[in-house]
């Protein structure tokens, strides 16, 4: 059957699902999103503040409808798998938030599946939508800063405590697309070091460790119980620096013109440090939300790449999977394999 019109469902209004449903309306239209979630209450509100949207108790009853294409999946990890293979098998093009699935052997099967199906598979990783992210990138894959050293990350904040995922799962995600994204590249190991309350499972800050084919080292740290809310990442490169500060609202970005210019690691001879300039390039102010759900609407028409597809969704997976089983098998590194996907830029 030909589908008169190309529609959006999104499963899942309520904590994030709610910004991505202001976001899709405005992109879209009322009338061409339709608003799926278990909690009648949750479907009421989005009713009175979206008059005329369309509304279903479950996905079942909204791909019953031809004129979706569409799916984006934005309910908790543990439903991503279950949700997204029903969109898929439909003959739907899928957006899934992060992370892709709860394991690497689901998100493997998502990819198997949109590949069978002929359809677009992407995940939400919000940050490679950022204007700010795309700065980053053009210095690092242009050599402005020269060949890499290392990478260094913080995502810091008090709470939001969350049961159904550890910090790993619930903030690392952001770190590593990015760090994966900039740099090009996929980790071939992972070591991390995790705190519980009491001696628990659930870890609510954590250290991690990659290393890359380049050489290039890189260092996360994600917490929940933090005094103050920290987005910050430094990328040091063989001529300059780069350090973003996703939590300033002027001048997130800035190069450091600086750097060692004499003299290497052990050598006798003293290094000369080089302290020049500081500049804060110009950087676009475009929302990543907006222009992320525009992307997938795009990409599900093949009008471009998508820049995190299923495969790249897989390679986050295996890196979160790696992280969390090193702290559980005592800070042991976890050495793994990650089919490189192409990665795309907007």
């Amino acid at each position: 059957m030909v589908r008169e019109q190309n529609k959006t469902a999104i499963v899942g209004i309520g904590y994030w699902g709610s910004t991505l449903l202001r976001n899709l309306v405005a992109i879209h239209g009322v009338s061409n999103v339709v608003a799926v979630d278990l909690d009648l209450n949750l479907l009421t509100s989005a009713y009175t503040e979206y008059p005329g949207l369309r509304t279903h108790r479950s996905l079942d009853e909204a791909l019953a409808d031809e004129s979706i294409t569409n799916v984006v999946v934005a309910t908790p990890a543990a439903s991503h798998f279950r949700l997204a293979r029903q969109a898929l098998e439909a003959g739907r093009h899928v957006y899934v938030e992060k992370p892709l699935a709860s394991n690497s052997v689901e998100a493997e099967e998502l990819c198997r599946i949109a590949d069978a199906c002929g359809r677009h598979l992407m995940v939400g990783h919000l940050m490679l939508f950022s204007p700010r992210v795309d700065k980053m990138r053009e210095l690092v894959s242009s050599g402005q800063i020269g060949e890499v050293s290392h990478m260094s990350t913080q995502r810091l904040s008090l709470g939001r405590f969350r049961p159904d995922a550890n910090v790993i799962w619930d903030l690392a995600p952001h770190d590593f697309s990015v760090i994966f994204h900039v740099l090009g590249e996929f980790p071939t190991k992972i070591q991390t070091a995790a705190r519980a309350d009491n001696g628990g499972d659930h870890p609510y800050v954590a250290f991690c460790n990659l290393w890359f084919p380049s050489g290039a080292l890189a260092n996360v740290t994600v917490s929940w119980l933090a005094p103050r809310k920290v987005r910050n990442m430094v990328v040091v490169g063989q001529d300059r620096m780069l350090q973003f500060d996703d939590a300033a609202a002027e001048e997130p970005v800035k190069i450091f013109d600086m750097g060692v210019e004499n003299g290497e690691q052990g050598a006798a001879v003293e290094p000369t440090y080089r302290q020049g300039d500081i500049i804060s390039p110009h950087v676009g102010s475009d929302q990543p939300v907006a222009r992320q759900l525009r992307h997938f609407r795009d990409a599900s028409m093949d009008l471009h790449p998508m820049i995190s597809d299923g495969r790249f969704g897989v390679s986050v997976v295996k890196a979160l999977e790696a992280a969390d089983l090193s702290w559980r098998s005592g800070g042991e590194p976890i050495e793994f394999a990650v089919e490189p996907p192409a990665i795309a830029s907007i």
